[in-house]
């Protein structure tokens, strides 16, 4: 059949067949082959469920497995204790430690608690009977106890496990004991920095973030194939970190270097790092839309989830989350570019995405239901975006009472929301009403929850047509005067109910509700104006000292205000630390200027910055950069061969200095000189480069106690301390220190004689 003839019935017209049966025909035929496809397409969907059933199968099974293998473990080392209990204990605290793990990753939140505790005690008690063994077992048992703790709702007390596995693994690590890790010191900073975010003290966590980045920097330098995944993935949190403080820049700048770094390693291992690179991508959009950058942010969003798609094309039930996550992220860039009509497109994509996934991703689901809703009733739609919000407030409520105690703050959101949009559709009695239906419940369950919810219902009042607007600021004015009395000390709750009193666009009725209800004046913290607080909050949170003191000359007047003062008091209860700094610096401006208040603030910045340094070329560069850090006094933690260098610095020049670190001959020189001298302090310098730089412990430590011997101070350390470091030493190192001892002892036998004998001694010389 030629090109004109294809469609036309000629050739069924010369068999006899009519243009209209052929037509018939035709479409029918066509609807044969619609619903052959169909039935395809359904039956390898059918196929692909099934399949992706099987595997969740599997999985459980393989989990199940697992556990009862774990649990079967912990019996066995549980008998064989009692037959041997040297060997036995640390076998059981180690099966213990595992049954635990498996049992938080299989969802069980109370459940992991119980022997995460006892392996974590196990090992302390072993710790006690054997000073100097177990250490480490015990640091990474107290880090997997904080996150049990952290999982049952209870995020204060986590941080302390996780500040002590820090604790433990640091001390390992600088006296270069067995179990000493320097990765493990990296992964634990950073388990510190989570737990000190999710309690809610997000500017004490950037530090220990940062540490942990400076840490992971050298150790990819050294073994890149091991480490630069985790430096990533460090720098992706750190990112993070210094959102929650603010710090817009500093996050933008971490999350640029870890997508850098997920894209060479995803381009080098796709399957594996692919996701890794969409997460940071993510991370990055979210960043760079807070920076103002909304272009650049939709272009971070939108690479993340074309690489999304392509990872849970293969994983879909590993993958779906992340997916759906990006694809929030996307919808919030659009809107930032001035798109809330596109934006409606993956916000719908990504609830659709984790209701597939089922009741393992509710909290995603509700977060993704209320993105879903701002963008419907930011396109005029306030019916759907109700019907969304009432969702997610089921959902996060739900959620909330199946683990009292967890942070409510999703939950209060969205029913911030619900409320919002209810009350756009003059329905305030029916947000109200969820109001109290949702305190009902949680009165008896989660306290703390419910007097949030108290003060939020109220600050609701405030948005609501009279009188109910009069009915919210005399609740909220009658719950602070009363919660004072209860409590005695203002929290973050507190905060929110003076914030909400504060904004309220009458503030003279405000006043003088207070005057009437609780018969006292108007309270500081209700006369201080919003834009104070704003300025104070901004100053507080500068991301370095440098641009606090900029930000200082460009708002003098009102940081010097009266006002400024009250304002640090309020945001004390937020951050305790931050704010009295804050004050103190605050006086000392208006004392002395700000010149000689920032100058000491900046140079300790700039003292801990150089201490940063990655390598010892690195330091002398910024030494140059900054000399005035010659003149710094360091704190008495400061390690002692950067002591030395700033004292030598000083002294002789910063080549003679940094000639100490690069070269042994040159620093045993100055070593010798300074014996020969009998300057204690010199030997101390030398005896710290001795030990920091070049590893040489035995020499570092003797060297030390050598120089209080000099100063006259020899209380305070022991010379066989010695002893237990003469292993690790080369006899021609042992044998000079020896040498060096006995003759100062005949150079200086008064009035320590019997010290220099006790140092010779615990060096195996003959005394």
């Amino acid at each position: 059949m030629s090109f004109e003839d294809r469609g036309t019935g000629v050739g069924d017209e010369a068999r006899g067949v009519g243009a209209g049966d052929a037509m018939r025909a035709a479409g029918a035929g066509g609807e044969v082959r619609q619903e052959d496809a169909a039935a395809d397409a359904s039956g390898r969907a059918e196929e692909a469920r099934a399949e992706q059933a099987r595997a969740e199968l599997a999985r459980a099974e393989e989990a199940r497995a697992g556990l009862a293998r774990a649990e079967e473990e912990v019996r066995g080392r549980r008998a064989a204790v009692e037959q041997d209990p040297d060997t036995g204990l640390p076998a059981l605290a180690g099966a213990l430690h595992r049954l635990s793990n498996l049992l938080a990753a299989a969802g069980n939140r109370t459940g992991g608690l119980p022997p995460a505790k006892e392996a974590a005690r196990i090992y302390a008690e072993l710790g006690m009977k054997r000073p100097g063994d177990f250490q480490a077992e015990l640091a990474l048992t107290m880090g997997a106890l904080g996150d049990r703790v952290a999982d049952t709702g209870d995020r204060a007390a986590a941080v302390s496990f996780a500040q002590q596995s820090v604790r433990l693994q640091r001390e390992l690590v600088e006296e270069e004991r067995p179990g000493a890790s320097v990765p493990a010191l990296a992964a634990y900073l950073l388990n510190y920095a989570t737990r000190l975010a999710g309690a809610g003290e997000a500017v004490e966590a950037v530090p220990h973030a940062e540490e942990a980045v400076g840490l992971l920097r050298v150790l990819a330098e050294e073994d890149p194939e091991a480490f630069l995944p985790r430096l990533a993935a460090a720098l992706h949190a750190l990112g993070n970190h210094r959102a929650a403080v603010s710090d817009t820049s500093g996050a933008v700048e971490a999350a640029q270097e870890a997508c850098g770094r997920f894209r060479a390693l995803a381009a080098q291992r796709p399957d594996a790092f692919r996701p890794e690179l969409a997460a940071a991508l993510d991370g990055l959009a979210g960043h760079l839309d807070k920076a103002g950058d909304a272009e650049a942010g939709l272009r971070a969003a939108e690479e993340a989830v074309a690489l999304c798609r392509e990872s849970a094309a293969q994983r879909p039930e590993a993958l779906r989350p992340g997916l759906a996550a990006a694809l929030r992220t996307l919808a919030r860039s659009l809107a930032g570019t001035g798109d809330p009509q596109e934006a409606l497109h993956p916000a719908r994509e990504a609830v659709d995405l984790l209701r597939e996934q089922g009741d393992a991703v509710l909290a995603e689901l509700a977060d993704s239901l209320q993105v879903l809703g701002t963008y419907v009733e930011l396109n005029g739609d306030a019916e759907g975006a109700v019907e969304a919000f009432w969702e997610a407030v089921a959902l996060h409520r739900s959620l909330a009472l199946e683990a009292p105690g967890a942070p409510d703050a999703p939950l209060v959101s969205a029913l911030d929301d619900l409320a919002r949009a209810l009350a756009r559709t003059g329905e305030h009695a029916a947000a109200i009403e969820e109001f109290d239906e949702t305190l009902k419940e949680f009165a008896g369950v989660d306290p703390a929850t419910a007097r949030r919810l108290v003060v939020e219902r109220s600050a609701f009042l405030l948005r609501c047509p009279a009188p109910l607007t009069a009915t919210g600021v005399a609740e909220l004015v009658n719950w602070l005067d009363e919660d004072a009395e209860r409590t005695g000390s203002p929290d973050t709750v507190t905060v929110r109910a003076r914030q909400a009193l504060r904004t309220y666009g009458d503030i003279a009725a405000v006043h003088t509700a207070w005057e009437e209800e609780t018969f006292t004046s108007v309270p500081d913290w209700l006369a201080l104006s919003p834009g104070t607080l704003d300025v104070v909050g901004a100053w507080m949170f500068a991301p370095n000292w440098p641009r606090s003191r900029d930000f200082w000359s460009e708002h003098a007047e009102a940081l010097g205000s009266q006002e400024a003062a009250t304002a640090l008091d309020e945001l004390a209860v937020l951050d305790p630390h931050g704010a009295q700094r804050h004050a103190l610096l605050r006086e000392a401006v208006l004392a002395h200027g700000v010149t000689a208040a920032y100058d000491p603030l900046i140079l300790q910045e700039q003292l801990a910055q150089w201490l940063e340094c990655a390598d010892w070329k690195e330091s002398r560069a910024y030494l140059e950069e900054h000399p005035r850090l010659l003149t710094v006094q360091p704190p008495d933690a400061t390690p002692l061969a950067h002591v030395a260098m700033l004292d030598i610095g000083r002294a002789e020049g910063l080549d003679a200095a940094y000639r100490l670190v690069e070269d042994r001959e040159a620093l045993q020189a100055y070593v010798d000189r300074a014996l020969a001298d009998g300057d204690g302090v010199a030997l101390m310098h030398g005896g710290g480069i001795e030990g920091q730089v070049f590893g040489d412990r035995l020499s570092s430590l003797t060297h030390a106690q050598v120089a209080l011997v000099l100063a006259g101070a020899t209380e305070g350390f022991e010379p066989d301390d010695l002893t237990a470091l003469l292993h690790r030493a080369p006899e021609e190192t042992r044998a000079r220190l020896v040498r060096e001892t006995v003759a100062l002892s005949v150079r200086r036998p008064d009035p320590h004689g019997k010290t220099w004998h006790r140092i010779i001694q615990a060096l195996g010389g003959d005394a």
